[in-house]
């Protein structure tokens, strides 16, 4: 099969990212040339605003964070947000995920496991609510904190799917709650077959099976929420029966679910390769959203210009 090539350029990506890794699934179809001058076709996230340098190019933005796409500075959008805009906008169900699933069926071994743990880097952007129900719940029995943050066991977790392995329970609190909005804080337990209790997404039946976890937001406080955790760490049945629950929320398997939101991605992608040039384009360049684009650029120049600034009174005051 003869590659179509493609020229590219991915920016305002995280520390450490690699397109080969992250949009393998298109690697069969494209031959990604790199342009960082001249694209065809630029993707960027949300980490930075190298992309408003690019004008004369089909933009699409892709992210796994809590944020809704902003249409007018992007021609397409994959994204965790169930936003819908023709054929611009797909959810991405599969953001992070693994592709391999392997359920241990001992009922033994799934119930014979340490309780509860929680698994975080920090909290300064999450809602409050996720250290709250740590607090709430730890009254009941101990809950294992291996990440840094509220971190009570001195060592961090290295292997975090070997770690979640190990215990019946997992909270699983997004950083805020918003539709579309479901990461790896459900889907890892999931995969290592500890219960989520979880917290986030009001539209997570759309990506998870009600019965494959505990939806918090089911309960009103606090308090009745720890009362189910206490109730199916002492009812065997209730536990199994949920955590033996297939999680995806169609196909006969998981690779089956996999394979199809996988193809969803690439007929996208199709869409946007596939057609000439001229006609990917689907942002706008006249009227009002011209001038939001030019004001765009002209905040984040001057946010450039003030921390220029500060850091060159820095330097004079440090006499480099």
């Amino acid at each position: 099969m003869i590659r179509k090539k493609a020229r590219c350029n991915f920016t305002d990506f995280w520390e450490g990212f690699d397109y080969k890794n992250h949009f393998n699934f298109l690697l069969s179809e494209y031959e990604i040339i790199i342009d960082k001058e001249n694209p065809d076709y630029l993707f960027y996230s949300c980490f930075g605003n190298d992309h408003l340098r690019y004008d004369s190019c089909v933009k699409i933005f892709y992210c796994g964070e809590n944020l809704i796409p902003d249409l007018n500075l992007c021609d397409y959008a994959v994204s965790l947000s169930e936003i819908q805009c023709g054929d611009r906008t797909l959810t991405n169900r599969l953001f992070g995920w693994k592709d391999n699933y392997n359920p241990d069926l001992d009922a033994e071994k799934l119930l014979n496991r340490k309780f509860c743990n929680f698994v975080y880097s920090n909290n300064w952007c999450a809602d409050p609510f996720r250290e709250k129900l740590f607090h709430t719940l730890s009254k009941y029995k101990r809950v294992d904190a291996g990440g840094a943050f509220l971190n009570n066991m001195g060592e961090r977790v290295k292997d975090k799917h070997s770690f979640l392995k190990e215990y019946k329970f997992t909270l699983a609190i997004e950083n805020s709650s918003q539709p579309g909005y479901s990461t790896e804080k459900i889907f890892d337990p999931l995969r290592a077959q500890s219960l989520p209790l979880y917290w986030g997404s009001p539209s997570i039946s759309s990506n998870f099976r009600l019965n494959s976890f505990v939806n918090l937001t089911d309960f009103a406080t606090l308090d009745e929420m720890v009362e189910e955790v206490i109730r199916l760490d002492n009812d065997d049945a209730a536990y199994l029966e949920k955590i033996i629950s297939p999680f995806w929320p169609y196909g006969d398997s998981f690779d089956e679910y996999y394979a199809c939101e996988n193809e969803k991605k690439k007929a996208f992608f199709r869409n946007i390769f596939d057609q000439p040039l001229d006609k990917a384009y689907r942002r706008t360049k006249y009227g009002w959203a011209q001038r939001y684009l030019k004001e765009r650029r002209r905040i984040i120049q001057f946010d450039k210009s003030i921390i220029n600034s500060g850091v060159c009174r820095l330097r004079r005051k440090l006499g480099i």
